[in-house]
């Protein structure tokens, strides 16, 4: 048996860290950490290679459990399930019956594959963004210093000299947060560990929940 979580770049040290902080065991199999970066998460540096990496371990007999998470950006939610979608469906020569993404991320067991698979779709499933919205969504609701940091932002914004494209705003404003605190310029899984996001919140519940049907842990 072999499980694997692809991402597009490094939301698995932030991610993994979340999952370790609430006491969930590691994936079944992949107790060394070690081997849990080596084999069970496979970083694909860029939406067009989660797709290939994606088909690749469809088509192993050896994998039994997928995880991907990719990061919704400018292009949406819809957008980016019917690119995955295309890539499962073709692969596995199977049609998958979904109107609309679900908000708490999609699992679904292909009964004739044996395998289980999750989707999940940065943010939260639903808006345009990428992991550093999911990040921010993190912090506790009404944070005096993520406010502070939003008004620095938002007269910076409108300085000549600023050159922050929308894309990368949302970028700036957590590192920016980061920036801010008493240990500054912390990594965000470092900061996450420090207490600098609210790991109850219920967005991280969502993504915790979706986390433990989509892959066997190690319980």
């Amino acid at each position: 048996m072999a499980q694997r979580l692809i991402v597009e770049g490094n939301d698995a040290i932030f991610l993994s860290q979340l999952c370790k902080l609430k006491g969930l065991p590691p994936p079944l199999g992949y107790s060394n950490p070690v081997k849990y970066r080596k084999e069970f998460v496979k970083s694909a540096g860029g939406i067009s290679k989660v797709k290939l990496i994606l088909k690749e371990e469809l088509q192993s007999p050896e994998v039994t459990h997928i995880g991907v998470i990719v990061d919704a950006n400018e292009v949406g939610v819809a957008g980016r399930w019917d690119s995955l979608k295309q890539t499962i469906e073709s692969t596995l020569s199977i049609k998958i019956r979904v109107s609309d993404f679900p908000h708490h991320g999609f699992i679904q067991t292909l009964s004739d594959q044996s395998l289980q698979l999750g989707v999940w779709i940065m943010p939260d499933n639903e808006h345009q963004g990428y992991l550093e919205h999911f990040a921010t969504e993190l912090v506790e609701q009404g944070n005096s210093i993520l406010a502070f940091t939003r008004e620095i932002l938002d007269d910076f914004w409108e300085k000549d000299f600023c050159q922050l494209t929308e894309p990368r705003k949302q970028k700036a404003l957590l590192h920016t947060y980061l920036a801010l605190q008493e240990k500054p310029g912390l990594s965000l899984g470092t900061a996450l560990a420090a207490g600098y996001f609210e790991k109850d919140s219920l967005l991280a519940k969502r993504f915790l929940n979706w986390f433990q049907h989509t892959f066997e842990l190690g319980y």
